[in-house]
C-alpha cells in the first residue's frame, strides 16, 4: 500500500506551489531606481529595466532552494510537480538574463552613439543582428515555458482527480 500524505500537508504543498507560481509571473517588486540620471530617457528606461532584472535573477537562487527545500514526500505526482516547479525557477532565470543581457546590449549600444556619431551605421547593423538572435532565443524559451506549465497543469490535475476520488 502507498503511503498518502495527510489531506493538511498536501494543502500546504498545492498551496505553496501556487504562491510561487504567482511569484513567478508577477515577479519581485518595485527594484531601487538608479542614482545616475541620463541625458536621454530611453537610456534611463533601459537602466531602470537592466536594475529590475538583475534583482529578480537574484533572487532565483533563494526561490529555488525553497523549492528543493519543500517536501514532496513519496508521492510520484508531487515529486514530478516540485522537479517541475525547478525547472520553471530555471527557464525564469534563463529568460530574465537574456533579457537583460539585451538591455544591457541595447543601452551600451545607445552610449556608443551618443559618443561618436561615425559609428552609427555599423552599430545599428550589429543590434539588428542581435535583436534577430534575441527575439529567436526569447521564443524558445517561451515555447518551452508553454510546455512546462502545460505539464505542471496536468500533473497537478492529475492529483487532485485522485485526491478527490
Amino acid at each position: 500500500m502507498r503511503e498518502r500524505m495527510n489531506g493538511r500537508g498536501l494543502w500546504v504543498l498545492v498551496g505553496s506551489v501556487l504562491a510561487i507560481s504567482v511569484a513567478a509571473c508577477v515577479g519581485t517588486g518595485p527594484a531601487q531606481r538608479e542614482r545616475a540620471a541620463p541625458d536621454d530617457p530611453v537610456i534611463g528606461l533601459l537602466s531602470k529595466g537592466i536594475t529590475q532584472l538583475s534583482v529578480n535573477i537574484n533572487t532565483v537562487p533563494k526561490r529555488m532552494n525553497d523549492v528543493q527545500q519543500a517536501s514532496a514526500g513519496t508521492d510520484p505526482a508531487l515529486q514530478e510537480l516540485q522537479a517541475l516547479d525547478l525547472s520553471g525557477w530555471q527557464l525564469h532565470q534563463q529568460q530574465w538574463v537574456l533579457q537583460r543581457d539585451h538591455l544591457v546590449l541595447t543601452r551600451d549600444t545607445l552610449q556608443r552613439v551618443q559618443r561618436s556619431q561615425e559609428e552609427k551605421a555599423r552599430l545599428l547593423d550589429q543590434w539588428q543582428l542581435h535583436r534577430r538572435r534575441y527575439v529567436k532565443a526569447l521564443e524558445d524559451l517561451r515555447q518551452q515555458r508553454q510546455q512546462l506549465e502545460s505539464k505542471h497543469l496536468e500533473v497537478e490535475a492529475r492529483l487532485i482527480e485522485r485526491r478527490l476520488q
